[in-house]
């Protein structure tokens, strides 16, 4: 039987099993400092009850004049970018798991179940409504004439974007125990790239061939769960380089029309990574934020000052990377010298979800269904 563990609690019931002391890493002290810019909120929106204590990231789907956001009880809702205004609103009496994929003409949300709806995106009507039988936790997307979704047990399915009729599978052997999530399939040129549990990358294309694949983290160690080589974190595509990373693995950049690797580096994560023009950054298991060189993965800087806070994927915005913590603040880190430049409590209960930058203006998702969104103004 395959198991999928909800990692950041899993130390902790590890030690109580065994009775042993609880020697978890106390979450890091928020040091003062002088902030360079300003936070201003403009709005915010609820969803519905959000996720609670489950570990479910429901993405949000940001298109040119509104974003779609998923609460897990099954409500789906567009909402208006410039003042949050509801456009339309959909119940579809299930337990979403997958957040919203699609583009501005159809979206899609999965089921823990397995169900996967197509909506139009003009008024949130049901286009049509199949099963691939196994949880999604991942937004599907939508490749050429085709929605291609990752299942929790190792399957690459697409299904007929026309009728929802299944097109073809493939299918991986997959691990026997593995962390709770998965990374977003990435399209590039009607070529798929994703990774997977056992820390491969690989490459198909539309009709389900594949193209490539390769190994970003080899499995070590003689208990299964010092083997654990999940890539659940999310992959940026940039100017023909892949780069991603896995728990327990490294970080690669991989030149995807050759199938070439560029450049690897040990570097354990769960959450993925981001790139700006010349720099990487990723935060480590132990939520230490590292910025490396693109071209060639050396060290730039590392901050520590958050470690332990279980921070979200960095996001690049302007000159700052941006990421969220479990006690609901959020902190812009210079991306030069990993200086804290701005913080801002949301008065939430934490993220899971990366927030969402469009231009100076942060898309923030928290666990308890709050859309707070922001804009960040630099001091002169």
């Amino acid at each position: 039987m395959r198991l999928k563990l909800f990692f950041l609690a899993f130390s902790s019931i590890l030690l109580i099993a065994c009775g042993a002391e609880d020697t978890t890493e106390p979450p890091a002290e928020l040091i003062d400092f002088e902030s360079s810019a300003v936070i201003e909120e403009l709005w915010d929106v609820s969803t519905g009850s959000g996720v609670n204590q489950h570990y479910l990231k429901l993405y949000p789907l940001l298109l040119s004049d509104r974003i779609v956001l998923a609460d897990r009880n099954g409500t789906v809702k567009a909402v208006d970018l410039d003042d949050g205004d509801e456009l339309w609103s959909v119940d579809l009496d299930v337990v979403i798991s997958g957040g919203v994929g699609g583009n501005e003409k159809f979206h899609s949300v999965t089921s823990r179940d397995g169900d996967v709806f197509l909506l139009d995106a003009e008024n949130g009507d049901i286009k049509w409504q199949e099963s691939v039988a196994t949880e999604v936790l991942v937004p599907a997307e939508i490749v050429r004439d085709r929605l291609v979704m990752k299942t929790v047990d190792g399957k690459i399915i697409a299904l007929d974007l026309a009728t929802g009729k299944q097109q073809w599978v493939y299918k991986r052997d997959v691990p026997a125990l593995s962390l709770r999530g998965g990374s977003r399939l990435i399209v590039v040129d009607d070529k798929i790239l994703t990774g997977l549990d056992s820390g491969r990358l690989v490459a198909l294309d539309v009709t389900g061939k594949s193209l490539f694949d390769a190994a970003v983290a080899i499995p070590r160690g003689k208990s299964e769960l010092e083997r654990i080589v999940d890539i659940d974190g999310d992959a940026v595509f940039k100017n023909n380089i892949l780069y991603i990373a896995s728990y327990q693995g490294s970080v690669i950049a991989i030149d995807i029309r050759r199938g070439q690797l560029i450049w690897k580096r040990k570097l354990s994560t769960y959450t993925g990574v981001e790139v700006d023009q010349s720099t990487l950054f990723s935060a480590d298991e132990r939520d230490y934020i590292w910025a490396l060189d693109r071209a060639n993965g050396a060290t730039l800087w590392k901050m520590e000052k958050l470690s332990a806070r279980r921070i979200t994927r960095p996001v690049a915005m302007s000159d700052a990377i941006v990421v969220c913590d479990s006690e609901g603040y959020l902190h812009w880190i210079s991306q030069y010298d990993g200086r804290f430049l701005a913080r801002k409590d949301t008065g939430t209960s934490g993220c899971i979800v990366p927030p969402v930058v469009r231009g100076n203006q942060l898309y923030v998702l928290s666990r308890d269904g709050e859309l707070n969104v922001y804009q960040y103004i630099k001091n002169n």
